[in-house]
Parts: C-alpha cells; structure tokens; sequence
C-alpha cells in the first residue's frame, strides 16, 4: 500500500489533464475488517476525445548500418500513412534526419515533389513519405536524434520547417536508430523538460522509439552498450519515452507493419491509458466501455494493466474508438481510513 501512496504527486500532474464525469457515489455494506462498516464505490466515465490537429515528426538514422530498417519502414508506411487519409484530422508528417553535421540536414525537413511535410493535401502522400524516408545510408556516425528534433522544432521552425509544427496541434516525435543517441548540445532531463513545457498539457505530446531496447541477440542481430557497438541500446531515447510517454518497440523485430499501425493508432490521439481520480484499491477495479451502445468488459492483468506509479489503467490491447466511454469503477483507498495527508507526502 505504501509502495503506490509515494507516488501520488506524480499522479496529480497527469489526472488534471483529463476530463471526468463522476458519478453518485454508491455504498457497499459489508462487515468491519478492520474498518469500515461502509465502502464508498468511486466511479469515473471518461469519453475518448481526439484533437483535431496532430503533427508527426520521424527522426531517422541516416548512418551506414541503416539500409535494411529504412527500407523496412518504407515496405510497411501504408499501415502508418493510412490513419490520416479520410480521416477528417488535420495532419503534418514530416520527416528529419540524425546527421547534424551537415548544413542541409541538421533538424531541416526533407522534401519530395516540392513538399517539405505532408498534410491532407498532399497527391499521393504514401509515395511522398516513400522518398522521404529513403534517406540513404551516408548520413554521420554520429548520430543525434535529441538535438535533430530539437532543431526541427525550434531553431528551424519559422524557418525552413516553417508551418509544420502548430502550437495547437497534438506532437508526435518518433525515433527510429539501431544507435544510441550522441547528443552533446541538449542532455536527457533538458529534452524531456523542454519537451513537455513545449504543450501546456502533457497529453499532448508523446515521443516514441524505435531502438534497441536492450543487450544481447534478437533475430540473429546482436545489441552491445556505447558507441563503439555495431549496434546499441537506444538508453537515452528509452528514457525519453518512459517520461512521456509512446511507444517502444525493438528495431530488432520484424512486425514493422504491426509497430506502424500501433504509431497511427497513437499519432491519431486515441488513448490506452486513463487515469483514475482516486487512489483505488487495486484489487477492486472494474473496467468497462460502452462503445456505439455495445458494452465491453474487460479483466485486469489479461485485458488491461493498473499503473500505481501513475494511478492509470491502459489496455493491453484494446483502444477505445472516439467517442466511446471508459468506465472505471473502484474502491478508493482512502476508505480504508488512510488520509494521504498524513503520509508525509505533501
């Protein structure tokens, strides 16, 4: 119980983020052990709302060992490019490289048939973002995702990215290198600061990575730690993602088209994770959502999984549809008669 309770101020800057509909508070009778003779039953319904406007921005290794996973991510971008299409969003995918040791590079998108990011506009956008992501293979060694997307975002964003990214708009960064990342000009804890003061709401902003997610062989492809591996552990865009939040996803795995369409999902702004406006007591959580009338339950540790450290739920694999109502009921803590107050947190 104490190993859930220290985490509640990082709890409390996620769940001012959502919208709840609390409903009447049900009591439960039932017998004293210890206390009480009366539960109070919580009960949050939260609708999955998608914002209009999302910006995805790809960052690509561009380095000598890069050929194969280019080419993997241009064979499956249907899966990913598919979600904008018809699909009433008002979307920007862009796309930059590592290399910051080259002027034409260094944080500035790609272009291809005189498009610098692609929007609902763009003719023929899957054959767009083909080209741009065929980047090739000549790109620096040295290999800085942090300080690329940092560039693209801000030194060149009333420049050459001029109107790709929109203060209103849902952010989206993702990170594809078999590489750590080398960034000298901006560290971990700078990016992740920067990156989610970038939105006033941290929902709003999600940083995923596909690296190599930890040492040894996958595939038949072996993964070292430092620079001087073939191939090795993306730790400091592993962190990033931990912070907040995306998916992570080995290179190393072969599934591209199953990792892109779980990006789409993402980029769109549906949402696995809700966040709960109590502590509850973990075993007492029941899960439900009703979606176009029809009603889904689910089971937790098969279906969904509690988060103590971010007092949330996220589904396993199921995403709720915009629109659909997440229902949450629970037990809360505190009607056990522990008061957070007095735990020394605060």
């Amino acid at each position: 119980m104490k190993h859930f309770l220290k985490y509640m101020i990082i709890w409390l800057s996620f769940v001012s983020c959502i919208e709840y509909v609390i409903t009447g508070d049900e009591v439960v009778s039932g017998k004293a052990n210890p206390v009480p003779t009366q539960l109070v039953v919580k009960h949050d319904t939260i609708t999955q709302i998608v914002k209009p406007m999302t910006d995805v921005l790809f960052v690509i290794d561009n380095s000598c060992s890069m050929e194969e996973e280019q080419q993997a991510l241009i064979n499956n971008s249907d899966a990913f490019i598919n979600y904008f299409i018809d699909s009433g969003l008002d979307w920007h995918v862009g796309v930059v490289s590592m290399d910051m040791s080259r002027n034409d590079h260094k944080g500035r998108l790609r272009s291809a048939g005189g498009f610098t990011y692609l929007d609902e506009s763009s003719p023929s956008p899957v054959a767009l973002f083909h080209e741009m992501a065929a980047m090739g293979t000549a790109g620096s060694g040295t290999e800085k995702g942090l300080e690329a997307s940092h560039s693209a975002l801000e030194e060149h964003r009333g420049g050459f990215n001029q109107g790709f990214y929109r203060n209103d708009a849902i952010l989206n960064i993702i990170v594809i290198s078999d590489e750590e990342d080398q960034s000298n000009a901006i560290g971990v804890p700078e990016y992740i600061s920067w990156l989610i003061n970038l939105k006033g709401d941290v929902d709003d902003v999600t940083f995923s990575s596909i690296v190599c997610l930890k040492t040894g062989i996958l595939n038949g492809q072996n993964c070292g730690t430092g620079i001087f591996a073939a191939m090795s552990v993306g730790s400091r865009y592993i962190s990033v993602t931990q912070a907040v939040d995306g998916v992570l996803w080995d290179i190393r795995e072969t599934n591209w088209a199953d990792v892109l369409d779980e990006l789409g999902e993402l980029a769109t702004g549906l949402k696995q994770e809700f966040f709960l406006s109590d502590v509850p007591i973990p075993e007492t959580i029941e899960v439900w959502v009703v979606d176009d009338n029809t009603t889904y339950n689910f089971i937790q540790h098969v279906d969904y999984v509690y988060s103590h450290t971010r007092n949330s739920i996220t589904f396993i694999t199921y995403t709720p549809s915009q629109y659909a109502k997440v229902h949450i009921k629970y037990i809360p803590l505190a009607s056990y008669g522990i008061n957070v107050s007095e735990t020394g947190i605060f």
